[in-house]
């Protein structure tokens, strides 16, 4: 179904799919907290917009002409700083929840929320479904899970809502494989025995055209299907090349925020969705 489409943040993964969803026809708005960035927007959108969920002077009446929304907002910081976390995930998200909710007329309305598999945290390396309650010991996941109850509030006879939870992200300008690689013989600082979740970003993009044309709710995880350790996961991309191996602790640093849960992606494949990439390990996955 083509209509109209508003992306709220425009970021990475944003832009990628504002890209996507304009070649298929759609009219897409895309707003960025960022003035420098709004130029950047023109190439991206069809009507690029300054937006900051919670600024009492923002202009939120471009929801009411929407058919879906994508949630894309995320942190300026790639490490974890509890005052932006709050103002995005505490603060920003559930206003934008508030504005979709006060929106004028009940235009039939789909909204995704992208959120993380990281809110699963410290499962000892368990398999976890979307029944597996956050690990909300850690501030960073209390507030990932809120945010995705806000969203989740939405729905309604005239809106569905559903929160994509994504694993690591790698692809186009992203090339994690490269990365690892680069510390080949060299210690790194975390724990090889904990096992992460990853999605390439061609599959978030089919993920979210997939959501809203399916006109999911609920919660969804979106992963591949590597479920390999730190250290398996760098010995089999080291060892590719005849790298020596990252030479990776086998304890948590003091305070560190934990991921370890080998993250199950049987809900979407159930109902039809199709990985492109499996994993970082496939030749496509740059």
């Amino acid at each position: 179904m083509v209509g109209n489409f508003g992306i709220v943040g425009c970021g990475y993964v944003g832009s990628a799919v504002a890209t996507h969803l304009r070649r298929q026809g759609h009219e897409v708005v895309g707003t960025t907290t960022s003035p420098g960035r709004l130029a950047a927007l023109c190439d991206l959108v069809d009507h690029p917009r300054l937006y900051s969920a919670g600024d009492p002077m923002a202009d939120s009446s471009f929801l009411n002409r929407l058919d879906g929304v994508l949630i894309a907002m995320a942190p300026t910081t790639a490490t974890f700083e509890e005052d932006q976390y709050e103002k995005v995930y505490g603060q920003a998200v559930p206003a934008l929840i508030e504005a979709l909710h006060q929106r004028q007329g009940r235009r039939p309305l789909h909204v995704t929320y992208l959120s993380s598999a990281g809110v699963y945290g410290d499962q000892a390396g368990a398999i976890c479904s979307e029944l597996t309650p956050p690990d909300c010991s850690n501030n960073a996941n209390a507030l990932l899970a809120s945010a995705e109850t806000s969203v989740l509030s939405l729905n309604d006879a005239s809106t569905q809502s559903c929160v994509l939870r994504l694993g690591g992200i790698y692809g186009p300008g992203k090339d994690i494989p490269s990365y690892i690689r680069s510390a080949a013989g060299q210690p790194v600082r975390k724990n090889g025995n904990h096992i992460n979740a990853w999605v390439h970003l061609h599959d978030i993009i089919r993920g979210v055209d997939f959501a809203f044309g399916r006109r999911l709710q609920g919660i969804y995880n979106l992963v591949d299907d590597l479920q390999f350790t730190r250290r398996q996961l760098s010995n089999a991309l080291c060892d590719d090349f005849g790298l020596p191996p990252v030479i990776w602790d086998n304890h948590d640093r003091p305070g560190a925020r934990i991921f370890n849960a080998r993250v199950s992606n049987a809900r979407l494949r159930e109902i039809g969705f199709q990985l492109s990439v499996s994993s970082m390990l496939d030749p496509v996955a740059a």
